[in-house]
C-alpha cells in the first residue's frame, strides 16, 4: 500500500483554496442569516390598521395656531387593538408623539400653526410598533382656517 504526501499531491494543494473560498461564504451566509434574526425578530411583519378622528381640524378665524385633540387608533388587521404602538404626528411647525393604551387608542394634542395668508395645511402620521409594518402617512390630517 501507497501513503502519498500531501506536499507530493498535486489535486489536495489545488482544491484547498476551493475548499476554504466556499466553507468562508456558507459561513458569512449563516451568520448574517443569524444576525438578521437577532436584530429584526419578526421576518414577516404584519399591517396595522390607523384610524385618526377627526381628519378635518378649524383654527377658529382670528387665529394663526390652535390647540387640537386629536385621537389615533391602531388595531391589528383582525381588528384587536396594538398596545404601546409609537405614535408621531408632525406637521406645520409642531410635532407631537404618544404611545397607545390597552385600548389601542392615543391622544395627541397638537397646536399647528397656519402662517398669514394660508387657509389650509397637513399633518403627517407616523405609527410604529413591534413585529408590525410600519404605518406613515404624508398629509393624513388636514388644518383649515374658519371663516
Amino acid at each position: 500500500m501507497h501513503i502519498r504526501k500531501i506536499k507530493n499531491n498535486d489535486y489536495a494543494v489545488l482544491g484547498l483554496p476551493l475548499r476554504l473560498t466556499v466553507s468562508i461564504v456558507i459561513g458569512v451566509a449563516a451568520l448574517s442569516f443569524i444576525l438578521l434574526f437577532i436584530l429584526n425578530p419578526c421576518l414577516f411583519p404584519s399591517k396595522m390598521i390607523v384610524v385618526v378622528d377627526p381628519m378635518v381640524n378649524t383654527i377658529p378665524s382670528g387665529f394663526d395656531e390652535y390647540e387640537f385633540s386629536i385621537t389615533v387608533e391602531v388595531n391589528n388587521r383582525e381588528g384587536y387593538a396594538i398596545k404601546d404602538a409609537s405614535v408621531l404626528v408632525k406637521g406645520l411647525g409642531d410635532a407631537v408623539s404618544n404611545t397607545t393604551d390597552s385600548n389601542g387608542k392615543a391622544t395627541i394634542v397638537i397646536k399647528p400653526r397656519l402662517e398669514q395668508g394660508v387657509n389650509e395645511g397637513y399633518l403627517d402620521i407616523v405609527v410604529k410598533a413591534g413585529c408590525k409594518e410600519k404605518f406613515s402617512e404624508e398629509n393624513m390630517i388636514k388644518i383649515i382656517r374658519g371663516s
